[in-house]
């Protein structure tokens, strides 16, 4: 399949709001090169393509001495509502949505996040724009390692995605993912189980927008787990991509040996990491975001490693 032609973008919006934290999400698809839908800009910022009715938009976060620049640019053409919608999408992905100013009450009585929190600060959830970008992800996520979801999905996105002007691609929309056969996602290393997944989110974009902005997330969840094959892990990290800051991803692989290691406990299991998250509700996900950080940064303690990293998954043959 040959690129889309690049097309011509416009400033269509702008706004400045404090400086602040930007999400720690908002490198998510970013890469080196082809399918990449986010770039780090030079002096730093972000930026990503996104669909829009008469070409693809590009969301623009440019942080100041003391102001954080959000733009969208896109076609000239693009219908002024279209524009502030992505001009608040823009706010949502820079993590300007998002409210952690709770979280040093909520985790005051633990000694490990406590002390992670004051060296590190609470981390900003960011949200993606679109439902089916983050539940893509998700599903690319299922039973592979990261570096495979990555290159999945990069891959899907230059097959199906729309180039911009700013060598980035938007992520596909789900009515060309829909129509596009299993036979053809195989070679961007998508097993048939999860193109199967990605063929069955028949969703309305706007009914997942409402439930986000209302912070919706039980309906969510309920909504995403009605969908056949689609379980707790893949919700939950639907959700997280969304801005969930409870949102647990049980069945992860990594993911209860670094919450129980870091607080102490030194355990493995789902359900011993339930009951370590539990008196931490409704911040359950952030608390696993800044665990993680800290692990990687040394603070906290780790399960160490007993052999070599694992081979990258043999998925694409089966």
């Amino acid at each position: 399949m040959s690129d889309p032609v690049p097309v011509t973008l416009t400033l269509l919006a702008s706004d400045a709001v404090p400086r602040r934290r930007l999400a720690g999400t908002m490198w998510l698809g970013a890469g080196q090169g082809r399918g990449r839908v986010a770039a780090r800009l030079p002096g730093g910022g972000w930026r990503r393509a996104e669909q829009g009715p008469h070409g693809p938009l590009v969301l623009e976060v440019r942080p100041t001495d003391d102001r954080v620049v959000l733009q969208v640019w896109g076609h000239a053409a693009t219908p002024d509502p279209t524009a502030e919608q992505a001009l608040d999408a823009t706010r949502g992905w820079a993590g300007m949505h998002d409210d952690p100013s709770t979280f040093a009450e909520v985790v005051e009585d633990h000694p490990v996040l406590r002390h992670a929190l004051r060296q590190l600060g609470a981390p900003i959830i960011g949200a993606l724009p679109r439902a089916a970008e983050s539940y893509g992800r998700a599903v690319l996520g299922l039973l592979v390692q990261g570096v495979e979801a990555t290159r999945s999905a990069a891959q899907m996105v230059t097959m199906l995605g729309t180039r911009t002007a700013h060598d980035l691609w938007a992520y596909p929309t789900r009515e060309a993912i829909g129509r596009t056969p299993a036979h053809q996602l195989r070679r961007c290393g998508i097993a048939q189980r999860s193109a199967g997944a990605l063929h069955r989110f028949a969703v309305d974009e706007a009914v997942f927008e409402r439930l986000r902005a209302a912070r919706r997330w039980d309906v969510m969840d309920q909504r995403l787990r009605s969908l056949p094959g689609v379980g707790v892990w893949t919700s939950a990290e639907t959700r997280l991509y969304l801005g969930d800051a409870d949102a647990v991803s049980y069945g992860d692989y990594h993911i209860p040996a670094t919450v129980g290691w870091a607080i102490g406990e030194r355990t493995e299991t789902d359900e011993a990491m339930a009951e370590l998250l539990a008196p931490f509700a409704p911040q359950r996900g952030r608390v696993i975001k800044l665990l993680e950080l800290a692990a990687r940064r040394g603070m906290v303690a780790a399960k160490p490693r007993r052999g070599p990293r694992a081979a990258v998954s043999a998925h694409r043959y089966w």
